[in-house]
């Protein structure tokens, strides 16, 4: 038999666990990727279920437990206690525990049946979506606009949106934890979701299925505007994006130095891999550099050679929030990270198999830079949530 000193150790030891467990819990206070935080109707709906299920479960928890410490101490052993009866049990007891837990299974049955039911729901007027994985990114598709982006997925607040959801690859999964719940892509099978943003924000996405060496890296964004900011980027990206500069580009911010480790856990790049402060690109000259060495990858409306479909299209991609399917900032630096040795940041991205240190230059990597930054629709970022 314990002795009271070891189990009362024991219980400390407990409490430090579960009070470490509740504090490493609460840890994120912008709460990024919160389901608990919910500015779409599917989340909502998906909110709604957990709430009352996750009350019951704490008071099963708490009868259970408290019944068993009960137990434990009102029946622990004493000095000189004789060996106690043995009983077989009791039937009526036993029927109830049996009974009681599958009434609570099937109520939570019925409540998720109906919270699916309600989510499967697709409105017929709803703005319809593309949404393709690739190893590691998403592909957007506006069928009706003609419009074909990545990275980032612009969706209009109060109108129902419904997700075509395709793999061409390996299964992902589609999550968007503040506006709707993961759905899977796999490949040979179409898979729909349909929601609506209540809120107007940048919501963060990612693949929630493990898909290959870059998994943890094959993020997304939701930027969810106005009804009239939304009209006005599609009307954008049905538009031919202003002709490439011949003037110089200093670029939005300075590179830093070449010391700077633009990811923190990858190296930095080798001494004198680039030079000076600013891009000193040139757009017209970058756009002649997509053309030879982007191009058959790659698509940007306003290059006619530029119709590859192998890699995301990037028409505007001086307007979109990251780099590299969600893992960088979209700056300057990052930028020049990614076309010097995109390997060293996504590790097995097809495009490092091409591009490597040394398959374009210093300039060119600078021309490049300023060709594509310099394409702006200059439509206002709502607040990231």
């Amino acid at each position: 038999m314990p002795s009271r000193r070891s189990i009362w150790r024991a219980v400390q030891v407990s409490g430090v666990l579960i009070a470490g467990a509740l504090a490493l819990a609460a840890c994120g206070a912008d709460k990024p990727m919160s389901t608990l935080d919910t500015h779409g109707t599917h989340a909502e709906n998906i909110l709604a279920l957990l709430t009352p299920i996750a009350w019951a479960a704490l008071a099963v928890f708490v009868v259970v437990e408290g019944i068993l410490v009960y137990a434990i101490w009102k029946f622990r052993a004493r000095k000189n206690d004789a060996m106690p009866a043995q009983i077989h049990g009791n039937t009526t007891i036993e029927i109830a525990w049996t009974i009681a837990p599958a009434l609570i299974v099937l109520v939570i049955a019925v409540l998720t049946f109906r919270t699916q039911a309600v989510n499967s729901r697709m409105d017929p007027t709803a703005l319809r979506i593309q949404a393709v994985g690739h190893q590691w990114w998403f592909e957007f598709k506006y069928p009706d606009q003609s419009i074909v982006t990545s990275g980032d997925l612009y969706i209009p607040v109060g109108r129902d949106v419904t997700v075509q959801l395709d793999g061409v690859d390996v299964i992902h999964n589609f999550w968007i934890p503040k506006l709707a719940g993961k759905t899977y892509m796999i490949p040979g099978n179409t898979n729909y979701l349909s929601f609506k943003a209540t809120n107007e924000g940048v919501y963060r996405g990612q693949c929630a299925e493990f898909c290959g060496e870059a998994h943890a890296l094959m993020r997304f964004r939701v930027i969810a505007v106005q009804p009239d900011v939304f009209d006005r980027w599609i009307a954008a990206h049905t538009s031919t994006p202003a002709a490439a500069s011949t003037q110089p580009y200093a670029g939005p911010e300075a590179f830093p130095n070449t010391q700077e480790k633009y990811v923190p856990h990858m190296p930095a790049f080798p001494q004198g891999a680039y030079t000076g402060v600013g891009t000193g690109g040139v757009a017209s000259n970058g756009y002649t550099v997509f053309e030879k060495k982007c191009a058959v990858c790659h698509m940007i409306n306003d290059n006619p050679k530029a119709k590859g479909v192998t890699g995301p299209n990037l028409t505007y991609l001086g307007d979109r929030t990251t780099l590299a399917a969600g893992l960088l900032p979209n700056n300057s630096g990052n930028l020049y990270s990614w076309l010097y040795d995109p390997s060293m940041i996504k590790p097995g991205n097809i495009m490092g198999g091409t591009v490597k240190p040394g398959y374009l230059t210093d300039q060119e990597i600078k021309d490049l830079i300023a060709y594509l930054e310099g394409q702006k629709t200059n439509i206002p970022l709502p607040q990231a949530r």
